[in-house]
């Protein structure tokens, strides 16, 4: 029986004694993938007899302006639901816990993670569909990002969820994941989309005086199976995602293997935070040179209030301010700055470059609501969209966020 199978039998029998112990209608709760402690997108530890289940939702509305050349398509003003959530966490006796939450303003839902969790002492297993073991900034929810989007080589480098078990060890300030994982739930009926990876991560995040430092790595080998007979794009929108314009991407590739390894670090000094991270992809091609393309960012945040970005289990945290509006503050306010660099020319493929120049500024009133305003120069070479026949150009994109969480 092939690893995919015994995958799909595994989740077949939760998803079946789930629903005997709870009704049709009671699944779980977590989003995030919960490798490490995030405020918000992990459960509470369990006591022995205990039994909780807790709702959970976000929403976020955003606006944005993009603004290029003359003639260069998807610019101009938007506004757009970008994320609308529901979902359930369980909280079960023996260390279980459990999730479903999916994207409700898609029709049908789209599901996002739909897993079973159990913890004991330092070990920790991940059975479902759930974000594969990812980088840094992947790993933080995006209710705790320090920009509306993340990186640009995330998307270009199609991270992203799957289905499959992880296990984990996690000690103090050191942690280690590994997992296999294939497609999404949705795909796993489609017989050309059958791909199969092995993906690691570890890392350290020792306190050094009064400074919270973080070290880590990743690495992912992917093969696409018959998947490898579609063709595969590496592409990246202008920062935000409301828009479908992507100015710097590759051609249609057909890759048979993929490799995704990188190295990321950290650090908080009381108000002060900064977080830098490096990636690689090598896609392998049958018969043809095998492209080689890299990301990277680097980003620095200060707190003009007296908060802190929590950084603890490899992961940023969600930010609660000291000091609520209406409970003698105005609650947390931020400012960012993020370089972020993205490079998809390699051998016989020309998919561009990307040199982001960001700031943001965030203010969070309460645990539940935050705002957010993003301004991005994006300056690109070899773009992948010609405009009055150059390909080198700049695009600078204005952005705003409203959002509510529970």
């Amino acid at each position: 029986m092939s690893i995919r199978n015994t995958l799909m039998l595994m989740l077949t029998w939760l998803g079946c004694h789930s629903t005997a112990v709870f009704g049709q209608d009671n699944p779980p709760e977590p989003d995030v993938i919960m490798v490490a402690p995030t405020t918000s997108d992990k459960p509470a530890a369990p006591q022995e007899s205990d039994w909780q289940i807790k709702p959970r939702w976000r929403l976020q509305y955003d606006i944005a302006n993009i603004d290029g050349p003359v003639g260069l398509p998807g610019e101009g003003a938007f506004s757009a639901i970008r994320r609308a959530r529901l979902g359930i966490d369980i909280i079960m006796p023996g260390g279980f816990s459990a999730r479903v939450d999916g994207e409700v303003q898609d029709d049908p839902i789209q599901l996002l993670d739909v897993f079973l969790q159990w913890k004991k002492d330092n070990i920790i297993v991940i059975a479902g569909q759930q974000k594969a073991v990812t980088p840094l900034d992947l790993q933080t929810s995006n209710l705790a990002t320090s920009f509306m989007e993340r990186p640009a080589f995330y998307n270009a480098f199609n991270y992203g969820r799957g289905t499959g078990i992880l296990a984990g060890f996690e000690r103090d300030d050191f942690g280690f994941y590994g997992g296999v994982f294939t497609e999404s739930l949705s795909l796993l009926n489609d017989a050309d989309r059958n791909s199969l990876s092995a993906d690691f991560r570890t890392y350290w995040s020792p306190k050094v005086g009064r400074v919270r430092l973080h070290l880590g790595g990743s690495y992912h080998l992917r093969d696409l199976n018959d998947f490898g007979d579609l063709t595969t794009r590496y592409r990246q929108r202008p920062f935000v995602r409301i828009t479908d314009a992507r100015y710097i991407g590759t051609p249609a590739l057909n890759v048979d293997k993929e490799q995704r390894y990188g190295l990321e670090s950290a650090a908080v000094l009381g108000r002060f935070h900064g977080a830098a991270e490096v990636h690689w992809l090598t896609a392998s091609r049958a018969g043809l040179a095998d492209p080689k393309f890299f990301g990277g960012y680097a980003e620095a945040g200060f707190f003009l209030t007296d908060d802190s970005r929590p950084l603890k289990g490899g992961i940023f945290g969600t930010i609660k301010p000291k000091k609520p509006l209406g409970n003698g503050g105005i609650g947390a306010v931020q400012v960012n700055m993020r370089y972020d660099y993205l490079d998809l020319n390699s051998k016989s493929v020309t998919g561009g470059k990307q040199d982001g120049y960001l700031a943001s500024l965030i203010w969070t009133p309460t645990d539940f609501l935050r705002l957010m305003v993003n301004y991005a120069r994006l300056d690109y070479r070899n773009a992948a969209i010609v405009v009055a026949g150059n390909r080198d150009y700049s695009v600078d994109v204005i952005a705003a966020r409203i959002q509510l969480s529970y």
